[in-house]
């Protein structure tokens, strides 16, 4: 009952994030607003036949090849629109502490192969691991990276979240707010909000 109630806000979160996503993109002609709407847009298919599942079969999806497609093309988009809006010629200062990020999430995909799928949990990995290098590389101080620090900082915590919050699944079942999961997943719904805020101040409309 929770896991449903939490997920139906965070479709609304998304769909909410979409409706102001969208016109944006239409009405200021940027890529960087279509590239956001896409994110979300995908993010929220990923959710909604994730919820179907839950309503009509209340089970998980026995398939979960569509919302695995779903989220994976969110991730793609997320890092499409941080390539958008700090290209990589303004990246100038090179560090090895960046290459912690891929380090983490093939760790971490590694460890849910447990209880997961190799190929999903190694396409996520490789995925997460690309958008946290490319976050982390533009937080580093000297990189020319000035009003998309913001996007870059939401996306590092957006990862983080989603790690946090498949970790919590794997040891956290009980239906219960003591779990976890919930106030993690609730976490990363809120963070919806903030990209709007990042990628405004970034392409400053």
């Amino acid at each position: 009952m929770i896991e449903s109630l939490e997920n139906a806000a965070q479709l609304t979160a998304l769909f909410i994030c979409l409706c102001v996503a969208v016109p944006r993109a239409f009405t200021n002609r940027s890529r960087a607003w279509v590239l956001l709407a896409f994110f979300f847009g995908s993010f929220m298919l990923g959710d909604l036949y994730w919820q179907a599942c839950l309503i009509f079969y209340e089970d998980t999806p026995a398939v979960s090849v569509v919302s695995d497609v779903s989220w994976y093309a969110s991730y793609v988009f997320l890092y499409m629109l941080l390539r958008e809006v700090s290209p990589p010629e303004k990246i100038r200062k090179k560090s090895f502490f960046p290459y912690a990020g891929p380090v983490f999430a093939a760790g971490m995909a590694i460890f849910f192969m447990q209880w997961g799928k190799f190929f999903s949990n190694a396409v996520t990995g490789a995925l997460m691991g690309l958008l946290l290098y490319a976050s982390i590389i533009r937080l580093l101080p000297g990189n020319d990276t000035g009003s998309s620090r913001s996007l870059s900082l939401c996306v590092l915590l957006f990862c983080l979240a989603e790690h946090a919050v498949w970790t919590a699944s794997c040891f956290w079942e009980y239906d219960t707010l003591l779990n976890p999961y919930y106030w993690f997943d609730i976490f990363v719904s809120l963070l919806f909000f903030f990209f709007l805020s990042a990628v405004k101040k970034a392409v400053k409309t």
